[in-house]
Order: structure tokens, then sequence, then C-alpha cells
């Protein structure tokens, strides 16, 4: 038997936006202008493309930029675990500290939240742009994904820094595929997926301003989670330049 289901006879109300926050390139800017005096540690830099290499060093004029990655490659001048920055480059050493799409592959996002306000002089600026509606992906470490909030908990006032800026890239939406290995069908519980708005990615900008209000810790020095950093998949990228 077929069913007959009537059309609105207007148009369907948008669906609102996640966006939220001013545009992350325009937050960069200001940060750089505000920064105190001093290097950049860029984490994650081990990139395919000397084009993207270049682009992330050209928000940074004037300053002297250091790669820093897990492994040797394109972009890299620094090859150093990220949790353990401060015992590669000492304390007060850096003005800012940025990144793009690594905090989520990292093991233990506080230590390396606790690293960066180590590194950085007082009123040095972290900057970190990550994915939250987003595909798996770089695995088998892929193990986070970070909302506005939870940027503002991992780098707010605990661990010693103001919250400066946050915001929000790019509405998606989600399409749920229907499951025949199950006795119903995903998409009947799912189904606001693919009529709502969620950000792509989150990203923060925040000052430092003192040290972490107490120990930040895990077990990682000589542990199977120091050993995981190194699982990071080579596949894809350029090999280190000759």
């Amino acid at each position: 038997m077929t069913s007959v289901v009537p059309v609105p006879r207007h148009p369907l109300p948008l669906v609102p936006s996640a966006i939220v926050g001013p545009l992350w390139g325009e937050a960069i800017a200001a940060a750089v202008a505000e920064a105190p005096a001093g290097r950049v540690l860029a984490l994650g830099m081990r990139t395919a493309s000397e084009q993207t290499d270049a682009m992330v060093r050209a928000h940074f004029p004037e300053r002297e930029v250091i790669g820093v990655d897990i492994h040797p490659g394109l972009g890299v001048q620094v090859v150093a675990d990220a949790h353990e920055l401060d015992r590669v480059f000492g304390p007060e050493s850096a003005s800012i500290v940025y990144s793009g799409s690594l905090l989520e592959h990292v093991a233990a996002p506080w230590l390396v939240a606790r690293a960066c306000n180590a590194v950085l002089v007082a009123g040095g600026y972290v900057l970190h742009h990550v994915p939250w509606s987003w595909p798996t992906h770089a695995e088998p470490n892929d193990f986070w994904r970070m909302s506005v909030e939870g940027l503002r908990l991992l780098f707010g006032e605990a661990m010693g820094f103001e919250i400066i800026a946050t915001g929000s890239e790019v509405d998606v939406r989600m399409h749920v595929q229907p499951d025949t290995e199950l006795p119903y069908d995903p998409r009947s519980v799912l189904v606001g997926f693919s009529t709502t708005h969620s950000a792509a990615a989150s990203w923060i900008v925040a000052r430092k301003t003192g040290d972490p209000t107490g120990a930040v810790s895990w077990p990682y020095e000589g542990t199977v989670t120091a050993e995981v950093a190194e699982r990071y998949p080579l596949d894809g990228l350029a090999a280190p330049p000759a």
C-alpha cells in the first residue's frame, strides 16, 4: 500500500550554523601582533607539500619558525615528541606554540598543553586548530576530537592560560548509511545527523599567565604511551629532504 505524504507549501527552515567566532586566520594575525618577540614552535609540521609548509610559516612574518614533528620530513627542523617540548627546548624558550590538526594525534593532549605552557615565556601564546566533526584519519594514531568548549578546558586557567579567542569552522552534516547487519535501521535513531549542522573544526588562542595550578601527570617516559607516539603513519608524506 502506498502512502501519500503532504509536502509543505513553504520553504523549509534554514538549519542554524554551527560556526562561531572570528576567522582563524584573523585570530592568528591578532595574536602574532600581540605576542612577545621570540621564536615560534610549530608542532606537527611534517608535510608532503612545500606550499603547505610555506602557508603556515607565512602566518609568522619576521619570526623564526621551528618545525617540530615526531618524524623527520619536509618542514621539520627538530624531531621531538610534543609531550616533552620543554625537555627538548627548555623552559621559557618560545613566544608562540602553534599547531594545526595535531592534538587529535597525541596520546595525552593535557601533557602537550602542560609542555606548551612550560616552553612559553610569560605572555606567550598558544594557537591550536583541531578537528571536531571529522572522519577518522592517520590511523592508528587518531585518538581525540575536541569541541570549542573542550579546548577551553584544556587551555584554560587551570593550565596557566588566559583564553583570548575561540571559534569553529565549516558547517557539516553527517550522512548515515542503512545497516542491513543490524536488526534495526540506525537511520531511525540518528536521523538528526543529516538535518543539523556541526562544525568541522575548532580552534583556540590563549595567552600564558602563569604555571598550571596543580600537577599535570600521566605515566609517559619509558612506557607504551611513549612508543605509541612513533606509530604515527609515514604513508603519503615526503621523505626528509636530502
